[in-house]
């Protein structure tokens, strides 16, 4: 008798972990009031919660505004781990932490991750980009997971100003318990990158980002690729683990990437919402707009629906596809309302700023 393929193995265990799941999920989600409602902008606040005249902005020599990230809340502050394009917009970064009592006014606290300086094709932390901030509680610690490229490389027929190569690493806190927050943070090691299971979706961007959640006894990540050559969409795909720290495996060709966005879905956080369904929030295409989609299980995704996240007598942001960045949350707070904290472009004296605003959804 011939003894099945690891891959056949995989294949078979996925498959059962997949019904499972997808069982459990849905006789965990009531059906309470939200299932067939669509999320609308309720609230919004007037013009960007950090823009470039910020004072910490300004202290930190902050040029270009904010891209990607997180922001949780835990005990009665909002922690937002988030990306500051110092010099170049997305060229140039750091990791930073900033908190709020409200969303609204905003402290920086620190410095949580530096690049390397000098973009060649052979540094391969010439950026860093803030993917997820999660609590493991076999390690009682925090852990943030970020994405290190290097550049292309025009002598082998790369896009020299372009992304290659992204490797995620994950870095944890030092200090143990939920207190640890704040870092400092260590690197541990590199969880997902090219390599000999890599898919041929994921193009030559890939590991784009990285954002691990827990759907029943499985860890899931959303995994983000892109082609540059010859130049193709932004699709997300999914892996998987039996433990926080991994190893990930991706998920079948038949499966990934996923077929909730057509073109463009960028850096997915992923929650579990008090219905018992999963929402993935994300930078898609539209003024002013952002994405989401809801899953029963936290596997298989509905088709994403666009929410407006400013409205017609607030346009901070500038129009296009692109200048609405990117979502760094949407917190369920208490009165069943969603804090949405997010990046946007606007200009300030003809120069580009990547602002921070900040909003509240509502199931309508």
């Amino acid at each position: 008798m011939k003894h099945a393929s690891a891959s056949t193995r995989i294949a078979i265990v996925f498959s059962v972990m997949l019904f499972c799941n997808s069982v459990t999920a849905i006789a965990q989600s009531s059906n309470t009031g939200t299932t067939g409602k669509v999320l609308k902008l309720l609230s919004e606040h007037n013009g960007p919660v950090i823009n470039n005249d910020h004072p910490d902005v300004i202290t930190s020599n902050n040029k270009s505004g904010f891209e990607t990230g997180q922001v949780i809340k835990f005990g009665n502050l909002y922690h937002m781990f988030v990306n500051e394009m110092f010099d170049r917009p997305h060229r140039d970064l750091r990791i930073a932490y900033w908190t709020s009592t409200d969303a609204v006014n905003w402290k920086r606290q620190s410095t949580i991750v530096n690049s390397i300086p000098g973009r060649t094709p052979t540094n391969p932390r010439s950026e860093v980009w803030v993917n997820a901030v999660v609590f493991n509680e076999e390690e009682s610690a925090w852990n943030i997971f970020y994405t290190a490229y290097r550049a292309g490389d025009s002598t082998k027929g790369e896009v020299h100003g372009n992304d290659y190569a992204g490797r995620i690493w994950r870095a944890m806190s030092v200090i143990k318990g939920r207190d640890g927050i704040a870092g400092p943070y260590a690197d541990m090691a590199i969880v997902l990158q090219p390599d000999q299971h890599s898919q041929a979706w994921e193009g030559q961007q890939a590991v784009a980002s990285f954002f691990p959640y827990k759907a029943g006894n499985t860890w899931y990540t959303m995994y983000a690729g892109h082609n540059h050559l010859p130049k193709g969409g932004w699709p997300v795909g999914m892996a998987f683990a039996d433990k926080f720290n991994g190893p990930y495996t991706r998920m079948p060709e038949e499966f990934n990437p996923l077929n909730v966005t057509d073109t463009f879905m960028e850096n997915p956080i992923v929650s579990r919402i008090k219905d018992g369904r999963y929402m993935m929030v994300f930078d898609s295409f539209g003024d002013q707009e952002i994405g989401y989609s809801l899953s029963a299980d936290g596997v298989h995704w509905d088709e994403e629906i666009r929410v407006k996240i400013q409205a017609k007598q607030n346009i901070w942001a500038e129009a296009g596809d692109h200048f609405t960045r990117t979502p760094l949350c949407a917190i369920e707070e208490d009165d069943g309302t969603f804090t949405v904290v997010y990046t946007a472009m606007r200009l300030v004296q003809g120069r580009r700023f990547y602002a921070v605003g900040k909003c509240s959804l509502t199931w309508q």
